[in-house]
């Protein structure tokens, strides 16, 4: 600890060159033989000594405490050298000061000490925390007491590194006497060493210097945020430095948590919050003074529990609006941090919930008041959730303000990337270009980005405009050679490179297949300004644009006390002079996180209709000023589609009129059924085109025409194909009622159309779970069942199980969700399915009052026969063959 006592000299008392196991008696002048003391040397008096041991805050004599039942030890000795204390599992007494009492119901549940006299060993502390749960023992700050109990370490979480040092299971503690003052410790930040906080565990210890808020994430759960000497950027992030592996140690070494000594979560009222109403917050970037407390480790982290206010100073006030742009037009990027209108998965989790997020959204979305603007996260059910966004908008900004660009379901992620535009400044060229590429498959499945090709109305300035979002930090792969681990750049930074070079060849394609070299690439890319998949980009010829803003700007995003950007933009060569203008938004990455739309563990619920902690990612917003450019010929396409068919039967698309400008080169017209087979080329003069569905289910039609500077024009249709009428009776087995109810409320009904006895040894069932390609459980039939009877396969908790008739059988692969895939196999061939296997719907497969989620389904009864849906990306309709019903119907089981 370094800390000397020198020439103390008090009552003629004899020097120790080292009190490592100090043993305080009554009077500092009483001899210490036995006591745990080292090496004797003679003390000198002086009234220097005197001094010295009044300025660090210790009596000249101590109050006489009682006869110690166990082994009398100083607390240095208790806390020993390294992490662990040697005295583990031992019965000790100590001796000590009060300096911080913890003891209220919803604290500690104990109280700190610190004994009088420093030692001089740099390894140990001199202060311990005294576990008291039971009874609360009346001491308080100043109080000089004995202690008797175990020696223990506690660890506050299983994946925790290190522990606490604490005495409990206590047989005695006496108040010796009081009214004396140990002063703080005055540390400082950054540290020599990360570890070196250890010998300080326990102790009273103030900061002089102003620190500064670097965190606020858990403000509101645990009562703390992180504090460091000045704000703290993510190594590949820092403004100056591109030392990554210094910058790291460095922030290890600058780091301490304020926490606030209150033990339960979500702290009602939340703590050091600048004022009480809803206005209240606390940024990173604000500063603070006077934090003084007791030094402890919990939670993977060394921490001050408080024994005094702190007090904060505004270093980082909230913008009411972003920093006007300049330029004719407006570009953004917005991450909307799980947008789903399908409660109960990636967002919100009520009714309530989501009218919150939604009003959080429409305000940040109203404030950035940009002409285009990229969303990431945006639940991937073609145009439900991106339309319900902008009509709640257009709600507020006034109608038709916004429109949104119709990309489908991209890719197979349950979130996609979306673009929406301010339809009287921008008009799109042709259709949304989505990549089909495996370059940007990772784990989880396609996310791809969205482009669309821009033109101001003003000066028909033209422009590609890509919205992105790369695989993220999280979820990290296991395996300790993976090359997707942690290696210093977040997990998956290899799948990021890889998708960040199939991004530019991508957009490289793009330019040259339509002759349009202005292309401006915005979207949550999930890589720090120095990273690898960024540094593909910018060595593609693209400006990263994040870099004109002055090098303290540069962020969008705060993870564990550390700032950076993960939101950009960038421009190609021929763009990059048409930016005019670019700002990031701070209001959500500085922000607590109980600020936001949910309402789990709110007992300080501050939520307000706020831009503010909308997401947890800053909105990045840009300036434009386009040159102007010749007006392009658009492509023109029209045609009727059929909407009803059966399967076998012959389709047609009729009265096509395609118009291509540019038509010379690869002009083309094709169209995609919708079925999984591949696109069907047509004559550019085609008036018809003819289609024959091999299964029932409902397809989207996609008719485009392409001119040769790929500029396309896009008509879809929607066709319910019905099954093929059956010759006479059914011969083989079906699923004919499906139950998915409250609970475990789950059943499948199978049966027999045929005129005889059907033997079930051939046959079984299974269940493809979250879109599973591997059944997840598998039930083998046996006996038999009878003609036009039926089989009921019935969880094991249905309630009232009595309700089923007939034969039943309670199987494990009725434990299915909405969502999930069951088929029917005879001698290993499928014979009939529900859902398609392989691919995962969101929540359910669902068409109007027909849905797989919360409903019974019945077979209609005009089917007579199963039916296999269409692999994805075709469409599987459960109402061509199933009428729905409420929830938890079980009327029908067992009677077909």
């Amino acid at each position: 600890m370094g800390r000397y006592v020198e020439r103390i000299g008090l009552n003629s008392l004899k020097k120790w060159s080292r009190i490592s196991g100090l043993c305080v008696a009554a009077s500092i002048a009483a001899s210490l033989t036995g006591c745990g003391g080292t090496t004797q040397e003679n003390l000198t008096s002086g009234t220097q000594a005197e001094k010295l041991m009044l300025a660090l805050g210790s009596p000249t004599t101590l109050p006489a405490c009682p006869a110690a039942p166990n082994t009398l030890l100083a607390i240095n000795a208790v806390q020993g050298t390294s992490e662990t204390s040697p005295l583990l599992g031992q019965l000790v007494s100590v001796r000590g000061v009060v300096t911080g009492d913890f003891q209220a119901s919803n604290q500690l549940k104990g109280f700190f000490i610190q004994q009088v006299i420093t030692d001089k060993d740099a390894q140990t502390s001199e202060g311990i925390f005294v576990y008291a749960p039971v009874n609360a023992t009346p001491v308080k700050a100043g109080d000089y007491v004995q202690v008797s109990g175990t020696v223990e370490e506690y660890k506050s979480a299983a994946t925790d590194v290190g522990t606490l040092t604490q005495i409990s299971q206590l047989s005695q503690v006496s108040v010796c006497g009081t009214g004396i003052t140990i002063k703080p410790l005055v540390i400082s930040l950054p540290l020599v060493s990360v570890g070196a906080l250890e010998a300080y565990e326990g102790m009273l210890v103030k900061f002089t210097q102003t620190l500064t808020v670097n965190d606020v994430h858990s403000l509101g759960q645990y009562g703390e945020m992180i504090l460091a000497p000045q704000r703290l950027y993510q190594p590949y992030n820092h403004p100056t430095s591109t030392d990554a592996i210094a910058n790291a140690d460095l922030n290890a070494r600058s780091k301490i948590v304020l926490d606030d000594g209150i033990s339960p979560s979500n702290p009602n009222p939340t703590p050091y919050l600048s004022a009480s109403d809803k206005t209240g917050t606390r940024r990173a970037g604000d500063t603070v003074q006077n934090v003084q407390g007791i030094l402890t480790w919990s939670f993977g982290a060394y921490r001050i529990q408080p024994t005094q206010q702190a007090t904060f100073t505004p270093g980082n006030p909230r913008p009411s609006a972003p920093a006007a742009p300049t330029g004719t037009l407006t570009a953004g990027s917005l991450n909307v941090l799980n947008y789903f209108t399908t409660l109960n998965q990636r967002g919100a989790n009520s009714a309530l919930e989501f009218t919150r997020q939604k009003d959080k959204l429409v305000s940040t979305i109203a404030g950035l008041n940009a002409d285009v603007l990229g969303l990431m996260e945006i639940e991937n059910n073609a145009s439900t959730t991106i339309g319900d966004l902008v009509a709640a908008v257009n709600a507020k900004m006034g109608a038709n303000t916004y429109s949104y660009i119709n990309s489908g379901k991209p890719g197979t992620d349950e979130i996609k990337v979306a673009i929406i535009y301010k339809a009287n400044k921008l008009k799109p060229i042709g259709t949304a270009v989505v990549p089909n590429d495996a370059g940007f498959v990772v784990d989880g499945g396609m996310r791809p980005p969205v482009a669309q090709r821009f033109a101001a109305t003003g000066n028909n300035g033209s422009f590609w405009f890509v919205v992105n979002h790369l695989k993220s930090k999280g979820s990290c792969p296991s395996g300790a050679s993976n090359v997707n681990r942690d290696l210093g750049q977040g997990c998956w930074n290899i799948a990021r490179v890889t998708q960040a070079t199939t991004l530019k060849n991508w957009v490289a394609g793009l330019v040259a297949n339509s002759g349009e070299p202005d292309v401006l690439m915005v979207g949550d890319f999930n890589s720090y300004l120095n990273e690898d998949p960024l540094a593909v980009l910018e060595a593609g010829n693209f400006e990263s644009l994040l870099r004109r803003l002055p090098a303290n700007e540069r962020y969008s995003y705060v993870f564990d006390g550390e700032t950076g950007a993960l939101d950009h933009a960038f421009a190609s060569n021929n763009l990059k002079s048409q930016v005019s203008s670019v700002t990031v938004w701070h209001i959500n990455a500085d922000e607590p996180e109980v600020l936001d739309y949910n309402t789990e563990f709110k007992t300080n619920d501050r939520y307000d209709v706020t831009p503010y902690r909308s997401s947890d990612h800053d909105p990045v917003l840009l300036g434009l000023n386009l040159n102007p450019d010749p007006v392009t010929v658009l492509p023109t396409l029209n045609a009727n589609f059929p909407t009803s068919a059966q399967a076998g039967d012959s389709v047609s698309i009729t009265g096509i009129v395609t118009s291509v400008a540019n038509a010379s080169g690869s002009a083309a017209l094709t169209v995609d059924w919708g079925d999984g087979s591949a696109p069907q080329a047509l004559a550019l003069n085609t008036t018809s085109a003819s289609k024959v569905y091999a299964s029932a289910g409902s397809y989207t039609i996609s008719l485009l025409a392409t001119d040769a500077q790929g500029i396309s024009v896009q008509l879809t249709g929607s066709i319910i194909v019905a099954s093929a009428p059956g010759s006479g009776a059914g011969t083989e087995l079906f699923f004919s009622e499906y139950v998915e109810g409250t609970s475990n409320n789950k059943a499948l009904e199978i049966y027999n159309p045929s005129n005889a006895s059907i033997d079930l040894s051939v046959y079984r069932v299974k269940l493809y779970a979250n879109g599973a390609t591997v059944a997840t459980s598998t039930q083998n039939l046996s006996g038999s069942i009878a003609a036009g009877s039926t089989l009921t396969l019935v969880h094991a908790s249905l309630t009232p199980a009595a309700i089923v008739t007939g034969i039943k059988l309670v199987s494990s692969v009725t434990n299915f969700n909405g969502n999930d895939a069951i088929t029917l196999e005879k001698n290993g061939n499928v014979i009939d399915a529900i859902g398609q296997v392989g691919f995962n719907p969101g929540t359910a497969w669902t068409d109007g009052t027909v849905t797989t989620l919360n409903s019974t389904i019945r077979r209609k009864a005009s089917i007579t026969q199963g039916s296999i849906p269409p692999g994805a990306p075709a469409v599987w309709n459960p109402a061509a063959e199933w009428d729905g019903y409420a929830v938890d119907t079980f009327g029908g089981l067992g009677t077909r």
